[in-house]
């Protein structure tokens, strides 16, 4: 299949899956860049569902950037220390400090912006673009790359030839419905291509080459 047509594929096929599976949190479905940054700073190394225990309560004490930026991280100790937070609980006040004077106590709106703030990667500031601000940028985190390389079988080098697999995910990202497709990728990630992946649940198991290789394999012995 050419690429052009098995990107429309695998976009077309991961939305369908995505509106009968669709994971739900606190952070979805509300473009509110305060909210999806603070989300996404805490799901740094945190599973979704840790986050989502203490998000709604953290929202309600600490509403704005400005409320974020003066507590004390005596305040904040619970919080940090059922997520394991505590270093990046005390660069996420920096952060609020910082778009308080710098930002008139608005999340910035660009990936240079963002990335100045301590404690914010990529990962975090593309995923604060897509999901806060409907930007139409990719977002590539380890379980991202997973999917990817597994559907163009892609060697340990994240390669082919000279295009990269950030490369290959901002080339299929050609929807205008990238908050959807990127949170497609991410609970796709979580729900069925695990890193033991449950391919006979996959929307994507017709286009997959480790699924058509896997299976070779398996016919084989």
């Amino acid at each position: 299949m050419p690429l052009v047509d098995k990107d429309k594929a695998i976009v077309k096929s991961l939305l369908k899956w995505h509106r009968e599976n669709r994971r739900v949190f606190p952070w979805r479905g509300v473009r509110d860049p305060y909210r999806v940054f603070i989300a996404e700073f805490f799901l740094q190394r945190t599973p979704a569902n840790r986050v989502a225990t203490i998000f709604p309560k953290f929202i309600e004490e600490f509403p704005s950037s400005q409320k974020l930026a003066h507590a004390d991280l005596v305040q904040l100790e619970t919080i940090y220390r059922s997520l394991g937070l505590k270093k990046r609980m005390s660069w996420l006040v920096e952060s609020m400090k910082i778009i308080c004077e710098k930002y008139s106590e608005s999340i910035p709106d660009t990936q240079e912006g963002l990335m100045e703030l301590p404690g914010v990667g990529e990962y975090t500031a593309s995923a604060t673009l897509c999901f806060g601000f409907g930007h139409h940028v990719p977002i590539v985190d380890a379980n991202i790359i997973r999917i990817l390389t597994r559907v163009f079988y892609l060697p340990e080098t994240h390669r082919i030839g000279n295009i990269t697999i950030k490369e290959i995910a901002k080339r299929i990202l050609s929807t205008n419905q990238a908050v959807a497709y990127n949170e497609a990728l991410l609970d796709l990630a979580a729900l069925i291509c695990k890193k033991r992946p449950l391919c006979n649940c996959c929307p994507l198991r017709s286009l997959c080459a480790y699924n058509r290789e896997h299976r070779k394999n398996l016919a084989g012995n």
